[in-house]
């Protein structure tokens, strides 16, 4: 009984948010998915149709100098947590209703993968100034 109580926290414990994910992979699903309208670039220009993602996370949400944000997405308050990165990722407008960006990632690993790569993005003490 204990072995299979051990092997269910086991599954619980890898299918979780924070599931190590492969930065190169999610570089790769990053360029193809999202890399038309967000930007990654070191000198934090933005995207075309979306906010610079260097730094994303742990920043609050609509919080990008320069960008115009929905009231909805400037309203949420939200935190880019791995967590709440999931969630967007998951369905942009069920976690934040009425947000502009409509956006659905099906595969748990391409998401944990492309929040992997989010997290590696940061910006340099330079680029925090600005």
């Amino acid at each position: 009984m204990c072995g299979g109580v051990v092997a269910g926290l086991v599954v619980v414990a890898a299918s979780s948010v924070g599931a190590q994910g492969d930065p190169a992979a999610g570089q790769v699903v990053f360029d193809q998915k999202c890399a038309s309208c967000h930007s990654v670039a070191a000198d934090l220009t933005h995207g075309l149709l979306g906010p610079n993602l260097v730094g994303v996370v742990g920043r609050t949400a609509g919080t990008v100098a320069g960008w115009d944000f929905s009231a909805a997405l400037k309203n949420s308050s939200t935190v880019w947590t791995e967590e709440n990165l999931n969630k967007w990722l998951t369905d942009s407008t069920a976690f934040v209703p009425m947000a502009q960006m409509d956006l659905k990632v099906p595969s748990r690993i391409e998401r944990e993968d492309v929040i992997s790569y989010l997290k590696n993005l940061k910006p340099n003490e330079s680029q925090k100034a600005k």
